[in-house]
């Protein structure tokens, strides 16, 4: 179920315009919008009543902290199992700004437990990654399940997800004899995702609309990604540095910086302005301070 979907970024009309690749349109039901602060408080004291009654396998990685062939297992604090320790006394938390139809910024908190980090390279909300992955609703039932790993273009996948996946690293893997690969040393966690950073209001086959959703997972490979083909990563493309690529649209024409092969519009591809000198150095011709991919004024 975690297949791409695309979203305008960062922006809820997204949650109730665009589907998944996966699902007929037809699929999809119609629901009433709900108030976007009051579902995310809804959704909060869900997922943290969730983190208060549950616990992990947290002593089967301790025992073995080498052993990659286990899993993350997560149950009720109850009867033998009462005495563990709760999630919401291991996870962390991050904000992620999101915008409703009316402008408004709305906060929703990420939660992610930390299992393994990784000792490999974090991934930027823009790349790619190669991940192994099990999708849950808080009542445990499965929506979807990934044993073999598959490729994820973060920008493609539901907030939660691309927000989360960056706060681990990736690991080493060496081909066997056989030809199959062996992965060690990569993050795994969970990922504990309010509606609004999931589908919101569309509901998904064996995903009921605004519903908080479980992923444990694992982060096998990262790719840094350029979608554009600009010579410029898609990470680096956050001209403004406010963490956002999605935002950045240097000449207005509506497509960001990171899917726009003409940065600044002035029909020179930015490929071929960024370093015409051939030094290593994005170039500015006429020293204004601003290099030729991003200025206008500089094409020639």
């Amino acid at each position: 179920m975690l297949q791409p979907k695309y979203f305008f970024h960062w922006s809820l009309f997204s949650f109730f315009t665009l589907i998944l690749f996966a699902c007929n349109q037809e699929d999809v039901e119609s629901v009433e919008i709900r108030d976007v602060q009051t579902q995310f408080e809804e959704d909060d004291t869900d997922l943290l009543s969730f983190l208060q009654t549950h616990f992990y396998n947290y002593e089967d990685f301790v025992a073995a902290p080498d052993d990659y062939n286990l899993r993350i297992q997560i149950d009720t604090l109850a009867g033998e199992n009462a005495g563990y320790t709760p999630l919401i006394d291991q996870v962390r938390s991050k904000q992620i700004e999101i915008t409703n139809s009316d402008g408004q910024v709305i906060d929703h908190t990420l939660y992610y437990l930390v299992v393994r980090e990784g000792k490999g390279q974090k991934p930027s909300e823009v790349d790619s990654t190669y991940v192994r992955y099990t999708g849950r609703l808080l009542d445990g039932a499965i929506f979807d399940s990934r044993e073999l790993p598959v490729w994820f273009n973060l920008p493609d996948v539901v907030p939660g997800f691309r927000e989360g996946i960056p706060e681990f690293r990736s690991g080493s893997f060496q081909e066997n004899a056989d030809g199959t690969y062996t992965f060690f040393d990569y993050g795994q966690g969970a990922l504990f995702i309010p509606s609004g950073l999931g589908y919101y209001a569309s509901s998904q086959p064996g995903i009921p609309a605004y519903s908080p959703l479980v992923f444990t997972f694992s982060l096998f490979v990262m790719k840094a990604t350029d979608h554009d083909g600009d010579s410029v990563l898609s990470a680096e493309e956050d001209i403004n540095q406010d963490g956002n690529p999605f935002n950045d649209d240097t000449d207005g024409d509506g497509t960001a910086n990171m899917y726009d092969s003409d940065d600044d519009g002035d029909g020179v591809p930015t490929r071929d302005e960024i370093d015409r000198d051939e030094n290593g150095v994005p170039g500015d011709s006429d020293g204004d301070g601003t290099p030729n991919y991003l200025d206008p004024d500089s094409a020639t």
